[in-house]
């Protein structure tokens, strides 16, 4: 449990410069800022490293030309300060606040729905949607609804925007795992945090179907050499749907495991993500994920109803 202590003498500073900004990285887009779920005082906490300590304070300045001046105090970084300042700077408040602003560590926890509302009030306007998902948090819910619920394994680092999972044996896990990693982060700072509840959630929408196995079984497998030779028929639209993957993410690369169920017809029906069946890491990534689903279902296995199973193992390009 971190402590609140005695702030020590400010350094201010009127800096402007932010966090460097993710990769891949466009010119600002002039959007209108979403109104924000939760308070501020979540988004704060993405920006204090693992390793900071709790006499550490940032106070922020609400200049009357618009600005926001920053001081630092008792260790705090500058990196720490400026993440302080492009928040407050962003945020839609209702009045400005007229009082310098102190900010310290957060007593709990960074909770991973403040997170979040940090992506969707500073994404939208870096990037467009081919960079990724920029309100990734309603996907999240529904991971987590679906699964059953928040828990304490659904906790995630984020590290110069890879997503590096805490434990994602579960369905649920696997979901978000793949939903943060398609997700647009505003820097490339190093944020950790964990979905312990649904406070501060907002409502679930978007199709997480492809991480959950649908009930029942139809029994038999489908014959191994035919499912490999259906699939690579499909080699073109595979790529693409990688090509698209690398343009949002070029440190990308792994494995990735589906498991499928035919009808009569030999028509895919539903596929869904399985734990990775390859050596070396998952190439974890919703929407890849939802294209390579979309070209399962447009296969047909030879007029035979069963199940299938097909891992792609995609190599990372520099």
């Amino acid at each position: 449990m971190r402590r609140l202590l005695v702030a020590s003498a400010l350094l201010l500073c009127g800096c402007k410069a932010a966090e460097v900004a993710g990769p891949g990285a466009e010119a600002f887009r002039d959007v209108p800022v979403a109104t924000p779920i939760g308070p501020i005082d979540s988004l704060f906490a993405v920006c204090w490293p693992l390793d900071a300590l709790a006499s550490q304070r940032v106070t922020l300045t609400f200049l009357d030309d618009g600005d926001v001046a920053f001081a630092t105090a008792g260790g705090a970084s500058n990196s720490s300060a400026r993440c302080l300042r492009e928040i407050a700077s962003t945020w839609p408040w209702k009045e400005r606040p007229k009082a310098p602003l102190t900010v310290a560590l957060p007593t709990q926890p960074i909770d991973g729905w403040g997170a979040l509302a940090w992506v969707r009030l500073l994404s939208p306007s870096r990037y467009g949607p081919e960079r990724g998902l920029v309100d990734p948090a309603p996907l999240v819910r529904a991971c987590i609804d679906r699964g059953g619920g928040p828990g304490p394994s659904l906790r995630f680092t984020v590290e110069a925007a890879m997503v590096k999972p805490g434990f994602v044996g579960t369905e649920a896990g696997r979901c978000v795992e793949a939903v943060l990693g398609s997700t647009a982060w505003p820097s490339s700072r190093d944020v950790f945090f964990e979905f312990a509840t649904l406070k501060g959630a907002p409502e679930a929408t978007g199709d997480v179907s492809p991480y959950f196995a649908p009930p029942g079984s139809v029994g038999a497998l489908l014959d191994p050499q035919v499912v490999r030779e259906t699939i690579r028929a499909a080699g073109p639209k595979v790529s693409a749907c990688w090509n698209a993957a690398l343009e949002r993410r070029a440190g990308l690369g792994g494995g990735r495991s589906f498991r499928f169920q035919t009808n009569d017809a030999g028509q895919v029906t539903h596929a869904w993500v399985q734990g990775n069946l390859a050596d070396g890491p998952a190439a974890a990534d919703y929407l890849l994920d939802r294209c390579l689903a979309d070209v399962l279902r447009g296969l047909r296995f030879g007029g035979l109803a069963g199940e299938g199973m097909y891992t792609w193992v995609f190599a990372a390009r520099g």
